[in-house]
């Protein structure tokens, strides 16, 4: 648990570094960070067979990445919390239920998946989101529909679908590992694995706030 806190420290400390730099360092970075799985963890979890490889990829992760750069250009010079909520959100959901999990945690939501995963890790997960949205979420003006998600329920209901979604990401590469036999996707990140077992809820909820987006602006 040291091991990982102390580099998830470092290496956050550096990420959010790059972010508060400039926006073309950190665009760089996430186009960086999707080769890096695109060409060396992705294939070990998705067999590489030409065009249905890049199908398949183009809707993850190629798509996730490209709305976090997407975000990232378009709302950093107006909202510069906006374009940095799907890691956070998704990084709290992951903290919090690894550290509910640990002391809390008997009973086991998928374990033919990840035995790891509990009820009370999820709902640990659930209550950091929800912390954290109580007290920034309305701030963040340019977040869809934040004129209707000034209540402690609707944030509340955010929270629980942010904590869903998240979960849904780590168990979408947890069952591909399992899969194929490999306990992380890599070990780039000392005490985290790969790339990929970082970011994978990230990924799932950028998306939803990628359909969010676009319902927002339908109405």
């Amino acid at each position: 648990m040291f091991k990982r806190f102390a580099s998830g420290i470092f290496l956050g400390l550096c990420f959010f570094g790059a972010y508060l730099h400039s926006k073309t360092l950190f665009s760089l970075i996430l186009l960086a960070i999707l080769l890096i799985i695109l060409f060396f963890e992705w294939p070990q979890l998705v067999p590489f067979k030409n065009l249905k490889f890049w199908l398949v990829s183009f809707f993850y992760p190629i798509l996730p990445f490209l709305t976090l750069i997407y975000l990232n250009q378009k709302y950093r010079s107006f909202d510069i919390l906006f374009p940095l909520y799907p890691f956070i959100v998704s990084w709290i959901a992951d903290t919090f239920a690894y550290i509910s999990g640990k002391f809390f945690g008997k009973h086991k939501i998928c374990p033919a998946i990840s035995p790891g995963k509990s009820w009370e890790g999820l709902i640990g997960g659930f209550f950091g989101v929800n912390i954290f949205n109580i007290l920034f979420l309305p701030g963040i003006k340019f977040f869809p529909f934040v004129v209707y998600l000034q209540g402690i329920i609707p944030i509340m209901l955010l929270s629980l679908l942010i904590t869903i979604i998240a979960f849904l990401g780590d168990i979408f590469i947890s069952y591909l590992k399992r899969k194929n036999a490999l306990k992380d996707t890599g070990d780039l990140l000392p005490g985290h694995g790969g790339l990929l077992d970082r970011f994978d809820s990230v990924l799932f909820v950028s998306l939803l706030i990628l359909l969010i987006i676009i319902v927002s602006n339908k109405y």
